[in-house]
Formats: structure tokens, C-alpha cells, sequence
């Protein structure tokens, strides 16, 4: 399977397939060019304000040139809420000029730019807000970082900053919005039975555990209209013992389209485990959650394509597959033979970011792959700016 996918020139034959990467798609008042979609990449390329910078202007520019979507970087609803120290933010509405420059940037390019809305739970950065790391039960991710299970209260405060920022990113010109439940950040960790275990309203079997996820897109719909795209990110499973199965992600998709939900973009937990570590300067160790996106290196390109399709057969929206589209042909698979409507491209993107250009062009052979070495995960790990071992010229 590996070798069917493997980099070499095409055939003119297998170039003219390549036209179905260029075809049109409409989703509501959105007319999509072609196929691929730029995913949300947290780059750590924003102020310590969560402000755009010249930096992730130029990142966005120079990737939005032959996407069909961009879709912005995880963005955070809450000041405590961010995956890494230099997140995006729109918690407040001075981060909207910003936002609309990179909406202007985007465009400019001919991509639609839709923003990813998150709040990280126990998975943001230490800080001293004491309302760091809201959980829906208390499971660590971070040894210096003590989880918060939230309160009814805190509950409701999550679903009005969702919905205010989703006005603001409506306000910026974004041409949608995406609510991010997915990567065991905090809206996934209600959907998942791992992280989950509530005995109220919020918890129990997958429509319970569905019931935040619910709220926020219900809000988000009745303050942007009928009209206003809305895309959710979800695990199609979490390959962790007692982790979210394919059949309650389906279950939870089908109540996210009955809710007003546009697109689904199917994702995963590839791998992940339980870890005991030292709980800062106390004697005592701690049990923290490891969970990864990132699928192993030995996974052939398009691995997650099937269980994609099972969203797309099963729920009928418009689906998005990401996971290892390093060359064209995956993406062409992908759409003609699964009937996946968009095809995202990810790390290849940061280390060649003509990697789009090449793929509708069938020059697969000219591609400069990505090796998988997961420098860019590493380094925002680190609270750094992103950095990749083969592009040295990044943000660019």
C-alpha cells in the first residue's frame, strides 16, 4: 500500500486525473476552488497577547496561494485557554484588526479563510489565572499544570466565549468558523468517555458527553444566522484503551449535523498512554494523559481516509480527511475512489509550502517531502516558535 503511494513522476494520464483535485465545491455561500484545504497548524507565531504578527501573516500568505481553504490556527475563546504561550486569541475585541489583516492576507490569495475556535483545558500553559486547565473531571495532561472540573457555572461562561468569539471572527470578515473537538483538548475531552466522567447533564453515554459540544454550536448558530458556515473538528477515535470509539464519534456527528453543524473535519488520536511523573517539587508523582495526532511514520499516506468515509456515507455533510497527504495521488484516491469532498495538507505544507501547487499540477516528483521527524510538534512542545528541520526558512 505504502509503495502504491510512493513519490514518483506521473503518467500524463495520472496528470489529467489530477483535475479532480481542481474541481469546485459549494457548501452553503462558500465556493470552494479546488479540494485542499491548509488545516489549523498551531505555529506559536502570535504575541504573548494573542495578537497576528508579521509572522504569522507571512505564514498564512505564502501557504493560501493554491488552497481551496485555510483554515486559521487553534484560536483561543479564553485568555487561559491557549495550547502554547503565543496562541492566537479572540477573547477580546482588540485581536479583531489583527484578524482582519490575516482574513485580507488569506483572501488575497484566492483561499476562504475560516478560523478554528479552542479552549486547551489542562492542556494549556502554566499560567496565573486560577482558572487554568478546565477539565470535565480532572484528568492531568501536564504535570505543572492542575486540572479545574468546571462548574455548571464555568460551563455556560465556555459557551458565551465561544459564541463571542465566533462574532468576532465573523466581524474580522472569516467566511466561517470551526469549533475545534478534537486532539483531547477541552471540548474533546466532553466528548470523550476517557476524560469524562460526569454524572450529570454533561456526561454519561456519547449523546451526554455531546451535550457541551451541542450548546456551543446551538449558540454559535443563533448569533451568526442560518447562513454562516460552521465546521467541527472531531476524532473519528482515540486509539487509547477506553478512549472515543468510531461508533460514538458517528453517533455524536449525527447530533452535531442536526444541530446545525456544515462540515465535519475528521481527525484522530493515533496513539497515546498514561504516564507517571513528578509533580513538580512535591514528593508525591502524578498520572498525566499523553495523547498524539500524529500518525506513526510506518502509516501509509491517507490512513485516515476510511474512517473519514464512514462519517461522509453515514452523516452525508461535507467531510475533510487529514492525516499523511504527502503526495497528490493520496489526495487524489482520497476524493474519487472514498468520495471525500476536501483533502487537508498539513507538515507537508510547513516544510514545502508549494506542496498544494504541485498536487493539483500532478508533479508529485517535485514535491520536497516531509520526513516525519515532528521538529514542528517539538518545538511548540517547547513553548517555542515552530521550526521544521527542512524549511529553515519559516515562517515562509
Amino acid at each position: 500500500m505504502c509503495n502504491d503511494l510512493s513519490i514518483k513522476h506521473f503518467s500524463s494520464g495520472e496528470k489529467r486525473q489530477m483535475t479532480i483535485l481542481n474541481t469546485k465545491l459549494t457548501i452553503k455561500q462558500l465556493s470552494i476552488r479546488n479540494r485542499l484545504v491548509l488545516p489549523p497548524i498551531t505555529t506559536n507565531y502570535g504575541s504573548s497577547e494573542g495578537l497576528v504578527t508579521q509572522d504569522i501573516l507571512h505564514f498564512y500568505e505564502t501557504r493560501s496561494k493554491d488552497v481551496g481553504i485555510t483554515i486559521v490556527e487553534a484560536t483561543s475563546v479564553q485568555e487561559s485557554g491557549r495550547i502554547v504561550p503565543c496562541s492566537l486569541g479572540l477573547w477580546n475585541d482588540s485581536q479583531i484588526p489583527g484578524m482582519t489583516k490575516l482574513v485580507e492576507t488569506i483572501q488575497q490569495q484566492g483561499a476562504l479563510a475560516v478560523i478554528q475556535l479552542n479552549h486547551a483545558g489542562p492542556r494549556c500553559p502554566p499560567s496565573k489565572d486560577k482558572k487554568q486547565g478546565f477539565s470535565p473531571s480532572g484528568v492531568a495532561f501536564r504535570p505543572d499544570v492542575s486540572p479545574v472540573i468546571m462548574t455548571t457555572k464555568d460551563i455556560e461562561q465556555l459557551i458565551n466565549d465561544f459564541s463571542k468569539a465566533a462574532i468576532r471572527a465573523s466581524k474580522a470578515g472569516f467566511d466561517g468558523v470551526e469549533i475545534h473537538g478534537a486532539h483531547l483538548y477541552l471540548l474533546s475531552q466532553f466528548l470523550s468517555p476517557l476524560t469524562n466522567k460526569r454524572e450529570d447533564r454533561y456526561g454519561g453515554d456519547a449523546e451526554g458527553r455531546a451535550t457541551l459540544a451541542l450548546e456551543i454550536v446551538k449558540s454559535v448558530r443563533k448569533n451568526l444566522g442560518p447562513a454562516y458556515p460552521i465546521f467541527f473538528r472531531i476524532n473519528a477515535e482515540e486509539r487509547i484503551k477506553g478512549g472515543q470509539t468510531l461508533e460514538d464519534a458517528l453517533i455524536i456527528g449525527r447530533l452535531l449535523a442536526d444541530e446545525g453543524v456544515d462540515v465535519l473535519d475528521i481527525t484522530l488520536i493515533a496513539h497515546g498512554s498514561w504516564k507517571e511523573v513528578d509533580n513538580n517539587l512535591k514528593v508525591t508523582r502524578k498520572k498525566i494523559l499523553m495523547g498524539s495526532s500524529a500518525l506513526p511514520k510506518d502509516h501509509p499516506s491517507g490512513s485516515n481516509v476510511a474512517l473519514t468515509a464512514a462519517f461522509k456515507e453515514k452523516i452525508g455533510l461535507p467531510v475533510i480527511a487529514v492525516g499523511k497527504f504527502g503526495i497528490g495521488r493520496a489526495a487524489v484516491n482520497a476524493v474519487e475512489n472514498e468520495k471525500i469532498d476536501l483533502v487537508a495538507v498539513g507538515r507537508q505544507m510547513i516544510c514545502d509550502p508549494l506542496s498544494a501547487q504541485k498536487m493539483l499540477d500532478g508533479n508529485d516528483d517535485d514535491i520536497i517531502a516531509c520526513d516525519e521527524c515532528l521538529k514542528c510538534f517539538a518545538s511548540i512542545g517547547k513553548g517555542a516558535p515552530m521550526a521544521c528541520k527542512i524549511n529553515k526558512d519559516l515562517p515562509f
